[in-house]
């Protein structure tokens, strides 16, 4: 059936005149229409990346521990923007071994990952969140003793 309307469309096209300059028209007009959603869909998103700011979160309890088939990275996140609902945080988690005494350690990245976490958290509230890490390489040899640290690399709020 579709092939049918094809047809009858591509007919149109070589015989009608008017018909070419209706369907240019409407190519045109769609191509304008779709830009212009596409340039305010990408200014929405840029502005809600830059609507809480990382001194407005506080990151209270944040632990890592081994689990079954990885690591489980668990903690509360606290919203203190006074206007904006805390949508997504993106994190940088590493992982380090670290050999040597506590005042001249030596720490080698064995591992890192980027988590993005969604989330829903209202201006002035807080929620817990879990979240199950994977690292590349299996099984962790460790010569020392293992060190991790996380890093906010971005945050979205709506």
């Amino acid at each position: 059936m579709v092939w049918v309307i094809g047809l009858i469309v591509l007919i149109l096209l070589i015989v009608s005149a008017w018909f070419r300059k209706v369907a240019v028209s409407v190519i045109i007009v769609t191509g304008v229409v779709g830009s212009l959603i596409y340039i305010l869909n990408e200014r929405e998103e840029e502005r809600a990346l830059s609507r809480i700011s990382l001194a407005e979160l506080d990151f209270e309890n944040v632990a890592l521990k081994p689990s079954y088939s990885g690591y489980k990275l668990s903690g509360r996140i606290k919203n203190n923007s006074q206007e904006f609902t805390l949508k997504q945080v993106n994190l940088l988690i590493i992982m380090q071994d670290c050999t040597g005494t506590p005042d001249s350690q030596d720490c080698v990245t064995i591992g890192e990952s980027h988590e993005n976490m969604d989330l829903n958290i209202p201006p002035g509230q807080a929620r817990d969140f879990e979240k199950s890490l994977y690292f590349p390489g299996g099984n962790l040899k460790l010569l020392g003793k293992l060190e991790w640290n996380y890093s906010v690399s971005g945050i979205k709020g709506e």
